[in-house]
């Protein structure tokens, strides 16, 4: 078996996941190869320790040279004419959301024809997308072009994806949904695909990497209570929310500092938004970090906060519990299938600046609870969410056999502190 990786804009800054996937599969012999729709930008490529082998690996497949679209395009016509016509069907009649349907999907023909060529040449056996929107649609292309089976990770909402999701899921030999909302809401919704066509894989982190240290970190010299959250500066992440909510604490007199590791849209307003609210020395603006660099911020957090408004799931909240730090996230999305409230975490309403405030001002007061709560969220990450776990899932649906022994299960199943 090889297996043709399509990811969209890789390596990108929230892909890790997906390098973490692709990395077990690796070491348990499965042979991929990566591809993307295109390069991803300066703003949103990656920072992380894996992104320049990870791009230089990457066959991607726009924008191309003319004579690579017309090659590929007459290679598809004259090896496989009857598949080619079925593509240029699907581009016309696919009842995506966009309309015109046929504007938004037959420009795909070309970039599919470019993608089947790959495959053929490099005698790729099956494709996995890891999203359901355009890397999707080129693969139903291309298994009507070369006969490929292919699969998809549903890594969001349903709705997201640009529509024909009926038909996507049907042509998919199986879709892989990260969280078990997810699953059940295609259940629901999909009543008349097979069972086996979709299944839970739940994503996660390494905690071979992602570990704490085995002493506490130390505590701030002036008192502070060190809080930091990782996310995209984008308005669902909610992080107007935990500047409102570090105002409220700061008028109560408790002594907090905030972090926020991200960039994104959204980066000029909440500068402005932490100027306006009086918190410039307060809160620290680092940008875009490299794995390496968030694991070493989390080493010397207190507290770990996301005031997203909804997560379809939350890889983020994930790292910082891996790291035995205490967390608290939005009772929103899938966030609550990561943390249990008061059990390995903490959960808010989403927008709820006070609510917030009153979460943290508990633990900052609390030092034990925050340790307790540390150590519990690292055990719930290393038994649900290591990394391996759904990279198995899918070496098992991909092969058809156990994935080896060298597992998630392998490892400590609580926090070494």
């Amino acid at each position: 078996m090889k297996v043709g990786y399509l990811i969209p804009e890789f390596p990108g800054q929230t892909h890790i996941w997906m390098w973490r996937e692709i990395s077990h599969l690796r070491e348990w012999n499965v042979p991929i190869m990566i591809f993307s729709t295109r390069r991803p930008s300066a703003q949103t490529r990656a920072r992380h320790a894996f992104a320049e082998a990870a791009e230089s690996e990457t066959t991607y497949l726009w924008p191309r040279p003319a004579v690579t679209v017309i090659a590929s395009l007459l290679w598809a016509i004259a090896r496989h004419p009857f598949g080619f016509l079925k593509a240029s069907w699907l581009g016309l009649t696919l009842p995506v959301d966009q309309r015109p349907a046929a504007r938004t999907v037959f420009p795909l023909l070309a970039p599919a024809c470019i993608l089947a060529r790959a495959c053929a040449k490099r005698q790729i056996t099956r494709l996995h997308s890891h999203t359901c929107s355009n890397s999707a649609i080129l693969c139903m292309m291309v298994k009507r072009i070369l006969g490929l089976p292919f699969s998809m990770t549903l890594n969001a909402n349903i709705e997201w994806w640009g529509g024909a999701m009926g038909q996507k899921f049907a042509d998919a030999e199986f879709t892989v949904a990260i969280t078990q909302w997810l699953l059940e809401q295609i259940h629901r919704d999909y009543p008349r695909l097979a069972p086996s066509q979709a299944l839970l894989g739940s994503i996660g982190v390494d905690t071979r990497r992602w570990r704490p240290d085995a002493a506490a970190p130390p505590a701030s010299p002036d008192g502070t209570i060190r809080l930091i959250t990782v996310g995209r500066l984008h308005f669902s992440k909610g992080h107007d929310v935990l500047l409102r909510a570090v105002r409220i604490l700061t008028d109560r007199g408790h002594d907090v500092s905030s972090r926020l590791a991200g960039a994104g849209p959204e980066a000029d307003n909440l500068q402005r938004l932490a100027g306006e609210l009086g918190l410039a020395d307060r809160v620290h603006f680092l940008g875009s970090l490299s794995e390496d660099r968030i694991i070493a911020e989390l080493k010397t957090a207190d507290v770990f906060v996301l005031a997203s408004h909804a997560e379809p799931l939350g890889v983020v909240y994930m790292e910082a519990m891996a790291m035995a730090v205490p967390t608290i996230g939005t009772n929103a999305g899938g966030v609550s299938e990561i943390i249990t409230n008061g059990v390995d975490g903490i959960l808010v309403a989403p927008n709820d600046p006070a609510a917030l405030a009153d979460a943290i001002a508990a633990l900052m007061s609390d030092e034990p609870r925050r340790r307790q709560l540390g150590e519990a969220g690292r055990a719930k990450i290393v038994r649900c969410f290591d990394s391996r776990l759904g990279a198995a899932t899918l070496y098992g649906r991909l092969l058809n056999r156990p994935a080896p022994r060298e597992s998630a299960m392998d490892l400590p199943s609580a926090p070494e502190l």
